[in-house]
């Protein structure tokens, strides 16, 4: 009985192994209907306004991350 159930393991670990051994598909498959090609809009130059509220950020951006030499 023993031997039966070991042979019986023993072939299905081989059986399981043989079954598994395939080659994977890593990529899936490429389908025609997608665009190949983007398009980006065109840039928007910003106003003087916009540039002032940017440069007033970056200035209160770096006057809170400067470490102070106290």
């Amino acid at each position: 009985m023993k031997r039966q159930n070991k042979s019986f393991i023993f072939a299905a670990a081989i059986s399981l192994c043989l079954c598994s051994c395939g080659q994977p598909n890593e990529l899936p498959p490429l389908n025609d209907g997608y665009a190949t090609e983007f398009v980006l809009p065109d840039p928007v130059a910003l106003t003087q306004e916009e540039r002032d509220y940017i440069d007033a950020l970056e200035k209160e951006y770096e006057e809170a991350t400067t470490v102070s030499g106290n």
